[in-house]
């Protein structure tokens, strides 16, 4: 009698431990789930879409939808999220099937960021510039023009067909200017000189 009560305990227990080990099972089934769902959710958002429905999306535009399609928030959270070598292929894409379509291509579309000098720089020397022209001091606009053009972080580019930077123009000119004038008052001032040296030769 004492056998019966003993074994239906055993049975008990064994079921209990195997109820355990099914929970423990889908716990960790669920757990792993958890954790790998999040990874693929951060990849597909990263970007808004993935590259195959980028694609089918922009080979599919027509001229009045392309510049939703290919600039629109999705496709340039996208080509943004794509880096530094798949992003530039992504826009070349766009500009082809911009050619195909016969339409304009964004130039200012996701460009990367400056990495030049600071940008004030150039704004600065132009700025001391234009004001040493303003005063027509021939030795400051001098100073100024060997400073500018020592400077490695900055560049006046020259237009198509000229010779100097219209900044660098206008100094140069004020210049020339400015020693005709004094070359013409220093003209001005020998001539009474003269005239007095020749009648006291007389």
């Amino acid at each position: 009698s004492t056998e019966l009560p003993r074994t239906a305990k055993m049975a008990g227990f064994r079921i209990v431990l195997a109820l355990l080990a099914m929970a423990g099972a889908s716990a960790f089934t669920a757990t792993s789930r958890w954790t790998a769902s999040p990874t693929m959710s951060m990849a597909t958002e990263k970007g808004g879409m993935r590259k195959k429905e980028w694609v089918r999306a922009l080979n599919r535009c027509t001229k009045d939808t392309f510049n939703e399609v290919a600039y629109g928030a999705k496709s340039e959270a996208f080509v943004s999220a794509a880096g530094s070598s798949m992003g530039p292929k992504l826009k070349s894409k766009i500009k082809q099937r911009a050619r195909e379509l016969g339409v304009e291509a964004r130039a200012d579309f996701c460009r990367e960021p400056w990495s030049g000098p600071p940008l004030w720089l150039k704004a600065q020397a132009a700025e001391d510039l234009k004001k040493v022209v303003a005063s027509r001091d021939v030795e400051a606009i001098n100073a100024k023009l060997e400073e500018i053009e020592g400077m490695e972080d900055v560049e006046f580019k020259v237009p198509e067909g000229a010779e100097d930077h219209p900044l660098i123009a206008d100094a140069k000119a004020v210049i020339a200017e400015v020693e005709a004038e004094a070359e013409a008052a220093g003209a001005e001032e020998a001539a009474p000189a003269e005239e007095a040296a020749e009648e006291a030769s007389e």
